[in-house]
């Protein structure tokens, strides 16, 4: 399946969705049903809410770690950079931090996280120069 720069930004928040659901060490189901409730929520006008789904059940049946998928995370973004403007940023942020609410964080190593991630997506920077 290939998929064009624009999917690829669904692609990373797919991760970032599975990493935050993660971050405790086990993927709750209410994490995994809030996810599924957003997806229902946005596919009516964004189709490309069907990826976010897709890669978390993906990522979820290979019981991927954080590192490896964080890192993904972060190469898909930067393939989607050019779509990545404020508006799917701060959608992206509303996702992760409903999946975090589904089941509350209760270490203070899986809040960091969570913000770390939050963080990452907020300060995203589009180098727009030409090599």
């Amino acid at each position: 399946m290939s998929m064009d720069n624009r999917q690829n930004l669904y692609y990373a928040l797919g991760i970032f969705a599975y990493a935050v659901a993660k971050a405790d060490g086990t993927v709750q189901l209410e994490e995994k049903n809030e996810l599924h409730k957003i997806v229902q929520e946005e596919i009516d006008h964004d189709m490309d809410f069907t990826y976010v789904e897709i890669i978390f059940k993906i990522l979820q049946k290979d019981k991927a770690g954080f590192e490896e998928v964080h890192q993904w995370a972060l190469d898909a973004l930067e393939k989607g950079k050019y779509y990545l403007t404020e508006k799917i940023k701060a959608q992206f942020v509303t996702v992760l931090k409903r999946v975090a609410d589904a089941f509350p964080p209760k270490e203070q190593a899986e809040h960091d996280l969570i913000n770390t991630l939050i963080r990452e997506i907020n300060d995203f920077k589009v180098n727009m120069t030409i090599e």
